[in-house]
C-alpha cells in the first residue's frame, strides 16, 4: 500500500501551487495573448486552490490504488467540484469578489463550478493515480532533502504571513472603496504598499461580485 507522510503533503502542496500558476499563466496566454498574474496571495507565486486540491486529491486517492478507473473518475469528479465551488464561496463571504465565473457555461451551478469542468476534475483524477501518485511516491522514497523539517517548518511560517498580509490587503482595498481612511499605521501601510492599482494587478482575474 503506497504510505505518504503527514510532512511529504506540505511538498504535495508546494507542488500543486506552483504547477497551478504555472498552467493558469500558459493559459491565459494562450487565450488572451499576453501573460497575467494568476496567483492567489501578494507574494511568491502560489495558486492556493491547486495546492488544496494536489492535497485533497492525494489523500483520498491514495486509497484508490488498483481500484477502477470509473471509481476513481467519480471521487475525483465530486471532491474537486466541491473544493472549487467551497474556494469560490469562501472567497466571495470574505472578499466580495470572485476569480472565476462559470454562468455562461453550460450546467453550472451558481457560476462556480460547471459540468465541464468537473469532467476535467475526473480526469486528472485518473491521471493522478495512474502517473502523480507513484512519481510522487518514487521520489518521496529516493531523494533526501537536506534540513527537509526546517525548510518546510521556513515555508509554513511564510505561507501564514503572506496569507494574512494578502488578506489584510484585499479587505482595505474592500474599505478604500468605502472611504473608510486607515485607522493605524498598518492600514497605512497596506494603502501605501498595496494600492489599488497594485491589487488589481496581482489580481488580475478577480472581478466584485454585484450586489
Amino acid at each position: 500500500m503506497v504510505k505518504i507522510k503527514p510532512h511529504q503533503y506540505i511538498w504535495v502542496f508546494i507542488a500543486g501551487c506552483y504547477a497551478g500558476y504555472l498552467v493558469e499563466t500558459i493559459w491565459c496566454l494562450i487565450r488572451i495573448g499576453h501573460i497575467e498574474s494568476r496567483k492567489s496571495l501578494v507574494l511568491g507565486h502560489l495558486s492556493v486552490a491547486y495546492g488544496m486540491g494536489a492535497v485533497l486529491l492525494t489523500l483520498l486517492l491514495v486509497h484508490f490504488i488498483g481500484k477502477p478507473m470509473w471509481e476513481i473518475f467519480l471521487v475525483s469528479f465530486v471532491s474537486g467540484t466541491a473544493v472549487e465551488y467551497i474556494c469560490s464561496l469562501g472567497q466571495e463571504i470574505v472578499f466580495g469578489s470572485v476569480a472565476w465565473d462559470y454562468s455562461d457555461v453550460p450546467l453550472n451551478i451558481n457560476g462556480r463550478v460547471c459540468l465541464l469542468y468537473s469532467v476535467f476534475w475526473g480526469l486528472l483524477g485518473i491521471a493522478w493515480v495512474k502517473l502523480a501518485i507513484p512519481l510522487m511516491t518514487k521520489i518521496f522514497n529516493n531523494v533526501r532533502i537536506p534540513f527537509e523539517k526546517v525548510i518546510l517548518c521556513a515555508f509554513v511560517v511564510f505561507f501564514i504571513f503572506d496569507s494574512i498580509l494578502s488578506a489584510s490587503a484585499a479587505l482595505r482595498m474592500n474599505e478604500r472603496e468605502q472611504g473608510i481612511a486607515p485607522k493605524n499605521r498598518y492600514e497605512s501601510f497596506l494603502d501605501k504598499h498595496y494600492s489599488d492599482e497594485k491589487m488589481h494587478e496581482i489580481y488580475a482575474n478577480s472581478e466584485k461580485v454585484k450586489k
